[in-house]
């Protein structure tokens, strides 16, 4: 899978063991340039187009910030994995949250801190042919025998369209206890909600390899409270899970409204952007919050945007603006979301002209 139309703009590859591995492997989180304006205009035209690319490409490829969901996800995973081992009484996690809210950028953080953590705790996993870290997709309409194809195919390991349900969950759960995983990503598990033989089916082969691979299971996806609560089944996956939600954040509170300004401010460092002081945004935070209607992922993008807009202008012009925010579109749900609430505000100010 290639992720180009992620919100954080992470280039993300995650369908096969190799790519996934390299892609953990060599993750550093990016971090701004430190350069004048001074320094800047010192240097040749060159060396600025080559220096503002480079800037450019670090923007595009993803400024992920900490957030409070991501720091739960981290901390519930660390837990799990402590019980990773035993015979019973594992447990699993649960991302759920609606669309663009950041699921897989979060799933692809609780990656990189997994490997890493298996990676101290096992020096020479790679000579010993280990894969810390398994991504699959449950694709609409699935069935379990797909389900298990796509952890061969992430896995690279041949097999033939007539190989049966058992041999592959066989060759599957092999493979992973002999590889020591320690975490296994499922995401849009959003598409095992349709209930039919097809999606029991698939949910089970799911569980019982689980249960059969001392790892911790990461479900992803939208919708999993109904999932996970319509049948027996689910609700086994309910009573071995912890859920992290990813609700767009409020801005009711005082403390709410704090830390929607903290996330702001976040990004506004990892822009660095010459003439863009932190908390330029700040005044502007109830806007940014009903543009986005709270949601990281869509602050994220249109930030991002703004800030890749304004990178190649002279150093006096980089700064975002609110007008140049409200020149940027956004996806169709989080604008149709804007408009809605936007709108009664028109009306009224129309009716009390017209009065």
């Amino acid at each position: 899978m290639n992720i180009n139309s992620d919100p954080t703009g992470i280039d993300m590859h995650f369908d096969r063991r190799h790519s996934l591995t390299n892609l953990l492997e060599n993750y550093t989180p990016s971090a701004p340039e430190t350069v004048s304006i001074e320094m800047f205009r010192k240097w040749s035209a060159a060396r600025q187009e080559q220096f503002n690319q480079h800037r450019a490409a670090r923007i595009a490829a993803g400024v992920v910030v900490k957030t409070r969901q991501i720091d739960e996800l981290t901390t519930e995973i660390r837990r799990a994995s402590a019980f990773a081992h035993r015979t019973i009484g594992r447990t699993g996690v649960i991302v759920n949250g609606p669309p663009t809210m950041g699921k897989t950028t979060a799933a692809f953080n609780a990656m990189v801190g997994a490997f890493r953590q298996h990676v101290r705790r096992y020096p020479d996993w790679k000579r010993d042919g280990h894969i810390p870290c398994v991504y699959v997709e449950v694709p609409p309409g699935s069935t379990a025998k797909g389900i298990m194809g796509r952890f061969l195919r992430f896995l690279d390991i041949p097999f033939i369209e007539k190989m049966t349900l058992e041999a592959r969950t066989q060759l599957v759960t092999q493979h992973l206890q002999r590889a020591h995983t320690s975490l296994v990503v499922i995401d849009e598990m959003q598409n095992l909600a349709r209930v039919s033989n097809g999606t029991f089916e698939s949910a089970q082969a799911i569980k019982n390899l689980l249960n059969a691979v001392k790892c911790v299971p990461l479900y992803v996806g939208f919708n999993l409270d109904r999932l996970f609560a319509h049948d027996d089944l689910g609700r086994q996956f309910a009573a071995r899970s912890t859920v992290v939600e990813l609700e767009p954040m409020p801005y009711r509170t005082t403390q709410a409204v704090k830390e929607w300004k903290g996330l702001i401010r976040a990004f506004e460092t990892q822009f660095a952007l010459f003439n863009h002081p932190t908390n330029t945004l700040i005044p502007h935070a109830e806007y940014l919050w009903q543009r986005t209607h709270g949601s990281i992922a869509a602050l994220s993008r249109l930030l991002t945007i703004a800030a890749l807009d304004v990178i190649d202008l002279d150093p006096d012009d980089q700064v975002i603006t609110i007008e140049r925010l409200q020149t940027i579109k956004l996806d169709l749900a989080t604008e149709q979301r804007f408009a809605a609430l936007i709108t009664p505000t028109k009306n009224a100010k129309g009716a009390r002209r017209a009065a």
